[in-house]
């Protein structure tokens, strides 16, 4: 049994270092610099420790689809699912669930806690793709997530070969989606944190100057810092409610000093490579006013969602006006009030509210969400 554990690693290895051989020109020119020998021996050497790739024709690796009973029926009280009679979808990719060290990207079946994106996963599905069930069904692919160290290193050619791991798992499952569930609808990208750097790759490599960007009512891609302008008129920032085909983006703090970039670290996907952002300016688009680099007042927050799920099984009663908003550099600060349930253990601490991004402004999202929609209908 090891030597066939060996002979598979093997094979596995020879596979990956295939696949980057017919991929080589575009690595080599990735600002993101290493050279490919060192890229070569980074991916092999993790081949033998890689999960089993998904298949996306069998119903275990989706975390949602809107035939299943899942986290993504969930609704707050008043609300309504409306995936049976929706007229778009959202292909919905979720964050880094996994804080493992023991290997570089975590397994894409379900299991449970962080080790193997299990039920945090659904935690996620509960708490942002939700908001997507009043106007969308609702498809949400599990994935080989590259583990949350990776998104903190990024010169380390094991991140990027991570990362790069985990978006073909995002491409091929969105593909699927394409070819066999999506029937031609209007549909919508979003996804958070790690999920949203995908999507940012998503819609430059399978979406941007293709047909498929005329179904496309809005890319939602929270959480990960973004350049401004960074598809200019191909698919732009999106700066009103309704605008359609546009980029919507923001990074909530509750403190203005807080470094959601690491120091211009992080990364982003921007002409076929990963680039570190630098000193680019941050779209922020307030989701309060859907205004680009503005400020509203808590009067317009239509209800956060607290982190917390009822005992009955559905979605905790929201909090309408719970707190204001605004764009100050490129971040969107908030002013929480002391009793707020987002100053709890989830905060990342020092006013980073990186995990609250969508819980935050939840119903504003969701009713954006339907206006963008139907003004696509509309058109």
């Amino acid at each position: 049994m090891s030597l066939l554990r060996g002979l598979q690693a093997v094979a596995a290895g020879l596979l990956l270092t295939f696949l980057l051989v017919l991929d080589a020109p575009h690595c080599a020119q990735a600002k993101v610099r290493r050279p490919l020998r060192d890229w070569l021996a980074q991916r092999t050497a993790i081949a033998g420790t890689l999960p089993p790739a998904p298949d996306y024709a069998q119903r275990e690796y989706w975390a949602a689809l809107p035939d299943m009973r899942d986290a993504a029926d969930l609704v707050p009280p008043g609300e309504v699912d409306r995936q049976a009679v929706a007229h778009a979808d959202v292909f919905y990719i979720h964050p880094t669930t996994y804080f493992g060290r023991v290997r570089w990207n975590a397994p894409a079946s379900p299991g449970r806690g962080g080790e193997r994106g299990g039920l945090s996963v659904e935690g996620a599905i509960r708490e942002q793709a939700t908001v997507f069930n009043d106007c969308c069904r609702v498809f949400a692919p599990r994935y080989r997530q590259a583990t949350v160290f990776a998104l903190t290193r990024p010169d380390d050619p094991r991140s990027v070969a991570a990362l790069d791991l985990a978006y073909e798992d995002v491409l091929r499952a969105f593909d699927f989606y394409i070819a066999h569930q999506n029937q031609g609808r209007p549909f919508i990208v979003a996804g958070h944190s790690q999920g949203s750097l995908h999507a940012m790759r998503l819609i430059q490599e399978r979406i941007a100057g293709t047909q498929l960007a005329r179904r496309l009512v809005a890319v939602f891609m929270i959480g990960s810092p973004a350049p401004r302008g960074l598809l200019g008129r191909a698919i732009p920032d999106c700066a009103a409610a309704t605008q359609t085909r546009c980029l919507v983006d923001w990074n909530t703090v509750s403190n203005a000093r807080v470094n959601r970039t690491r120091d211009g670290t992080a990364l982003i996907w921007s002409h076929g490579q990963y680039e570190q952002i630098g000193s680019r300016a941050l779209l922020c688009v307030n989701p309060l006013n859907w205004r680009i680099d503005s400020a509203a007042p808590s009067s317009l927050n239509l209800g956060a969602l607290p982190p917390l799920l009822s005992p009955n099984g559905t979605l905790p009663t929201v909090l309408p006006g719970h707190t204001e908003a605004a764009c100050l550099d490129h971040l969107l600060v908030v002013d929480l009030p002391p009793s707020s349930p987002f100053r709890g253990s989830l905060s990342l601490g020092q006013g980073n509210d990186h995990v609250y991004d969508y819980n935050l402004f939840y119903m504003n999202l969701r009713r954006n969400a339907s206006a963008r929609v139907n003004a696509m209908l509309g058109q």
